[in-house]
């Protein structure tokens, strides 16, 4: 099967963002429904914007917390592909797990950190069900990242010794981009 390439990083940055978002939500409610964790992810994203756990489980506040979820998903997305871009493939488990796992506990900190923020759970089996989470969605976003990706958004720019140093773009398969004049932008 052909699976189409994006050569956009903000589309590509999105489409990670929001497989991981799927993802994230799934986790998280099993978490939830499994009583490892005391509030879901959407009710503590709400609880930054409502005044009451109350308004944060209603449906308009479940959907206020899906949608900044996602927001910040789509954030962390776009910012792995930056990332991505400027450092390379190489590793991407690791390297999606561990940015996953930092903008996640950004997000944890600034969520319960306001002092409006009722809803956040303060108990520790639910913030190591949200840190590992945050573990699972960077994991799928870096996956989406390279599943998705065109191999030209991940040039690598290695330095070939020999008589002269020259750089030369590489792929990820290793292959040397043709090109008569390569430009560099910066």
């Amino acid at each position: 099967m052909n699976i189409p390439k994006s050569k956009d990083r903000m589309m590509l940055g999105i489409l990670a963002g929001g497989l991981a978002f799927i993802v994230q939500s799934i986790f998280d409610y099993a978490s939830y429904k499994q009583n490892i964790s005391k509030r879901n992810y959407w009710s503590t994203a709400a609880g930054v914007w409502v005044s009451s756990r109350r308004q944060a489980k209603k449906w308009n506040g479940q959907l206020l917390g899906a949608w900044m979820s996602l927001g910040l998903n789509t954030v962390n997305g776009i910012f792995m592909v930056w990332s991505f871009t400027k450092v390379g493939l190489n590793k991407w488990p690791l390297k999606g797990i561990v940015l996953g796992s930092i903008t996640g506990s950004i997000t944890n900190a600034f969520l319960s950190g306001f002092a409006k923020n009722k809803v956040a759970p303060k108990d520790s089996n639910s913030v190591l069900s949200y840190t590992l989470t945050n573990a699972i969605t960077g994991l799928v976003a870096s996956w989406g990242i390279v599943t998705f990706g065109d191999e030209l958004l991940f040039n690598e720019r290695r330095v070939i010794a020999g008589d002269t140093l020259s750089t030369m773009p590489i792929n990820i398969n290793g292959s040397v981009v043709e090109e008569s004049n390569p430009t560099y932008i910066h």
